[in-house]
């Protein structure tokens, strides 16, 4: 039997040029189609293929086709049967993972064997055209236009493909279909292995069946994947799936999709190692001269001598010689007056490795020599030089690896005798390219550990957000178990002196189930038992029964039953308690938000931010979320949106409207596009008409539900720009169809469009704004003081995924809170570098990013510059000013302050405020009002402390140390008692102040930086502490689900 030949090497970037080589093969986007795995599913896979007897489904029609419509018995005499014993097995000599790893082998092997037998037969079976007539007739009442026997194909075995051709309407319509007949177009692995192929079908007869079998007798293992599409014999018309071509995934291959890649990106990387290694090597080469003359075997420096060899020549080359170097600490702060240890990171031939050796520097004992005076303090330490180095770099640390000298950026440079011959050189190139490899390997062996790691603090992060959301209730609420048990009693606790129900003799408990829809809700409400020690124990009582399929208890409490009853149901909200061991699963939300703006294919301001963001948050926490957005003409040359697709259109306000939809951030996007070029802009907002254009697109947005019949939850609307949707739903809209959806409204800023921010302040179930205490500084206002009994503050979060330092490529160490001390001294450095600052004395860096406006504090901005300096620390700033005289201001300001201590940078750099984040001590945010703010929470992200005004989000998510313990237990671990929770009951996080003034700056930049300066351990645990808190969307999430509720009933 012969075999197709397919070739040995796999490459993704020439899979279009088959496409534009042949117009019916035009192959899905490379790297869209997930390819499974063999061994991860095989039973279910070989499942699926075969029957109990081996066969194929495929095969059992065939079967069905050889014997008529006959039905045969099954001996169904055999409930008692039992089944055979399981064989004991002799204990192997192998271990136990060998003996798995053999097993799962063996495994493979037999089902494979059972896959390829049930291929071949299924083919076998279908000889004839009565029988493939027969096959092809099953397939009628199922709309199928084509398939293939077997369904799934196997590599080592036949295949032959059917077409339906009056179901294709290019063929059906086509006389030459019927005329001269069909070709088939075969090719493998998105039509990158081997050339494609073209098979003659045959015409079954008296059917509009067509059908072939893969030339070649069976299916080359090097097939992960199955491509074709039809045409007629002359090439007039085609049958592609719509450009998506028709494609199976095989079974068995050699290798699969992803193996192939890892494979070429193996053979990719090792040449680029190879050829990195050249490179260095011939730089060495080349600067051995150079670095000769810039290295020393006895350094002078300040008129005394920093460092010697032991021997007074030059090191040699050889790891077996141990040799030592003398430094001299005399006027070096560094380790302290009374140090006696210090580590020296040593390196070679200009750090080619980076840091390969960390050694003890230990005290000489005074000699004439090396004597202990002021000019004189010295330490040694051992060093091996390789056999192939040309210098020994080295730089100072104390023990603690916090203060560090490295000779003002230039190193400590001792010189090494260079002895390498021609043949030395590429013993090295080929020891370097391997050092390359294995660090390359073991990079993303990190990375993954990383992803893994980050992927656990995610899941802890979200369940942690969950319990305390509980815990902060349980003061009022709470049950015996804690939480629910579905199918079993609970008790449920209730403590009536912490709510509006204090006054109560006694507590009625009206209570349901799965958001007040269960068919077995408490029918009539039940009289609490009081507490038998209200002094000790204040909680009244009742045990009720949790159905089996409950996957939540609902509570309201009053004071009696009926007319006059007062009611405690959490400001509308009721009290929820999810239950553990449902039956059930709870059914999701569906919301959709309508806005202008959405991260990062249209980002302006944090508005884009929260779209994308509390989207994410809220399908991860198993609700359906979309978007609709304006289909902007920038979009077009989005490389993230390439793969939209349609999905409807119709005629509204006067022109055709075409939407199309696309996943972004892992949401579904829908693009509302008019054909009156309204949104045919380069920018999202700045023409005289966008007021008018966004109205238009909030209608279209409606009209699009309304004539795709979708009924959502759940209309989020965002600020000014899609405030219509409040009023347009509700009078145009609800009335003729869209009849579900309740109407969700955020404000992001109250300085735009306030009239539209009223109407749909008015016309909305629920209006938030974007932190608790901005909602409450903002109270008055006459866009929301009519409406502030469905008024929220719910404050923004930051995603985990974007600002993550454990997994951030743009600063030069990963970290996290346990490696927190390093990574940040490594971001310190760079940025130092990048700014033209000195590392002296390792001072505190204090840093702002902000745009430089009125709102931001700017006065207090230019304070924090000079008071920095002037208390020994070090200043920098990321921002610009739209106002070109405050841009001049802070020009000046540079150009004053700018040099060793101060940097300026005045533009926006992703890069480097990734930078910053991670290597500020301190990020100050001194803004006259701050809605909510995402700088303080990033950089807490990256453990940089916040020292802000507090005002807005500011206040609600930065505790002051001194001020703010009760406080900050609460919001962060629901706690009571900060006193008696131990380690962990400080979450202070950072200093605040109240005024406007530079003096009220002054209090809280002051003992921040005093904190550095008298106890820098306690610091560096500050920055640990206040990267492990959460500012992710996971508990703003919690409570938005929880308005959603609230607006629709439940």
């Amino acid at each position: 039997m012969t075999t197709m030949t397919c070739c040995s090497s796999y490459s993704s970037s020439s899979s279009s040029a088959r496409a534009r080589n042949n117009p019916a093969k035009k192959s899905v986007k490379n790297g869209k189609k997930k390819i499974s795995h063999f061994p991860i599913s095989s039973r279910i896979r070989a499942q699926s293929l075969s029957s109990p007897s081996g066969t194929s489904s495929s095969s059992n029609d065939a079967k069905n086709v050889s014997s008529g419509n006959k039905k045969t018995k099954n001996n169904t005499n055999n409930k008692n049967t039992k089944p055979a014993p399981r064989r004991k097995t002799a204990k192997s000599s192998t271990t136990d993972s060998d003996a798995s790893d053999f097993d799962v082998g063996k495994e493979k092997e037999k089902l494979k064997g059972e896959a390829l037998k049930a291929a071949s037969d299924a083919i076998s079976l279908l000889q004839s055209y009565e029988q493939m007539q027969f096959l092809c007739n099953t397939k009628e009442d199922k709309d199928v236009k084509e398939f293939t026997v077997p369904s799934t194909p196997v590599c080592g075995a036949p295949v032959k493909i059917f077409l339906d051709a009056s179901k294709s309407s290019s063929l059906r319509e086509n006389s030459k279909t019927w005329e001269e007949g069909v070709t088939c177009t075969v090719g493998f692995n998105e039509w990158q292995f081997g050339e494609a192929v073209d098979v003659e079908m045959t015409q079954i007869p008296e059917t509009s069946w067509f059908e072939c079998t893969l030339p070649g007798g069976e299916l080359s293992a090097e097939a992960f994947e199955i491509e074709y599409v039809f045409k007629t014999k002359s090439g007039d018309a085609y049958e592609n799936n719509n450009e998506q071509n028709f494609t199976k995934e095989t079974m068995f291959p050699r290798k699969t999709k992803k193996e192939l890649l890892e494979e070429e990106e193996l053979k990719r990387t090792d040449k680029e190692d190879e050829q990195n290694a050249a490179e260095i090597i011939s730089r060495i080469q080349t600067s051995i001269e150079e670095r000769q003359e810039k290295s020393f075997t006895k350094f002078e420096k300040y008129e005394r001598t920093i460092f010697e060899t032991e021997s007074g020549e030059k090191l040699t080359q050889g790891y077996a010689t141990k040799q030592k170097i003398a430094w001299n600490k005399a006027q070096n702060p560094i380790g302290g007056f009374a140090c006696s240890s210090l580590k020296a990171h040593c390196g070679f031939s200009n750090w080619m490795n980076g840091v390969e050796q960390v050694q003890e520097m230990t005290p000489i004992a005074p000699s004439e020599r090396f004597p202990a005076d002021e000019q004189n303090c010295w330490f040694e330490f051992i060093v091996q030089v390789p056999k192939f180095a040309t210098s020994v770099e080295f730089v100072v640390s104390d023990a603690d690896e916090v203060s560090w000298d490295n000779n003002e950026s230039n190193d400590y440079v001792v010189a090494v005798e260079n002895g390498n011959e021609a043949e030395d050189w590429l013993k090295m190139q080929t020891m370097l390219a391997a050092e390359l490899k294995q660090k390359r390997k073991q990079a993303k062996i990190d990375e993954e550990i990383a992803r893994v790691k980050a992927e656990e603090e995610r899941l802890q992060l979200k369940a942690a957000a969950v319990e305390i959301s509980l815990k902060q209730q349980r003061h009022i609420i709470t049950c015996e178990p804690l939480t629910p048990q579905a199918g079993q009693k609970c008790t449920v606790r209730y403590n009536k002196n912490n709510t509006n129900l204090s006054f109560a003799e006694d507590v009625y408990l009206n209570g349901g189930f799965n958001r007040w829809k269960h068919a077995n809700n408490l029918p009539e409400p039940l009289k609490m038992h009081k507490p038998v020690n209200p002094e000790t124990d204040p909680f009244y009582t009742i045990e009720i029964d949790v159905p089996s399929d409950a996957w939540m208890c609902d509570f309201v409490f009053s004071s009696g039953v009926g007319e006059g009853a007062q009611y405690d149901n959490r400001g509308g909200k009721d009290y929820h308690l999810p239950t553990n061991g449902s039956t059930e699963k709870a059914p999701p939300l569906h919301i959709i938000n309508i806005a202008v703006e959405m991260a990062p294919i249209a980002k302006v301001g944090g508005l884009a931010d929260v779209v994308t963001s509390l989207s994410r948050a809220i399908s991860d926490f198993g609700h359906h979320v979309e978007i609709i957005l304006p289909m902007y003409s920038f979009f077009n040359s989005s490389p993230l949106l390439g793969a939209r697709e349609f999905e409807t259109n119709f005629d509204f306000g006067g022109c055709g409207i075409t939407v199309t939809k696309c996943r972004v951030e892992g949401v579904m996007v829908f693009f509302v596009e008019p054909s009156n070029g309204m949104f045919a802009r380069d920018a999202v907002y700045g023409w005289n008409d966008d007021a008018s254009r966004f109205n238009f697109f909030c209608n279209a947005a409606l009209e699009f539900l309304l004539k795709t019949g979708r009924q959502p939850d759940i209309l989020h609307c965002h600020d000014w720009s899609t405030a219509e949707v409040a009023r347009a739903h509700w009078e145009n809209y609800h009335h003729n169809g869209l009849w579900k959806p309740k109407v969700a409204f955020t404000i992001h800023n109250m300085n735009y469009g306030q009239a539209k921010l009223g109407e749909a302040a008015f016309h909305s179930q629920m209006t938030t704004t974007v932190s608790p205490s901005y909602a409450g500084e903002v109270s008055g206002h006459p866009a929301v003081s009519g409406n502030l009994h469905k008024f929220h503050g719910v404050r923004n979060g930051i995603d985990p995924e974007i600002w993550n330092p454990a997994t951030d490529n743009f600063i030069p160490m990963k970290y996290d809170a346990d490696s927190v001390v390093k990574g940040k001294k490594a971001a310190r450095d760079e940025l130092r570098s990048r700014l033209g600052l000195t590392g002296y004395g390792d001072k505190p860096v204090v840093g702002v990013i902000s745009r430089l406006t009125a709102q931001k504090g700017i006065h207090l901005i230019k304070h924090a510059a000079h008071h920095t300096l002037s208390r020994g620390g070090q200043f920098v700033l990321l921002g610009s000013a739209p106002d070109p005289k405050v841009q001049a201001d802070f020009n000046g300001l540079g150009a004053q302050l700018g040099g060793e201590d101060a940097g300026f940078f005045f533009a926006f750099d992703e890069t480097l405020s990734r930078l910053m984040y991670a290597g500020c001590d301190v990020i100050v945010v001194p803004s006259m009002f701050e809605p909510c703010g995402l700088t303080q929470m990033t950089a807490m992200r990256y453990g940089t402390v916040p020292c802000v005004r507090a005002t807005g989000g500011l206040r609600d998510t930065v505790f002051d140390v001194d001020t703010d313990k009760a406080r900050a237990a609460w919001e962060i671990n629901a706690s009571t008692n900060w006193e008696l929770d131990g380690e962990n009951g400080d979450c202070t996080n950072g200093f605040s102040f109240e005024g406007t003034s530079e003096g009220d700056l002054d209090y809280a930049l002051d003992r921040c930086i005093d904190a550095f300066w008298n106890d820098t351990k306690w610091f560096r645990s500050l920055q640990a502490r206040v990267m492990r808190q959460d500012w992710t969307w996971n508990k703003p999430a919690l409570e938005y689900i929880d308005l959603y509720y609230q607006s629709i009933g439940k």
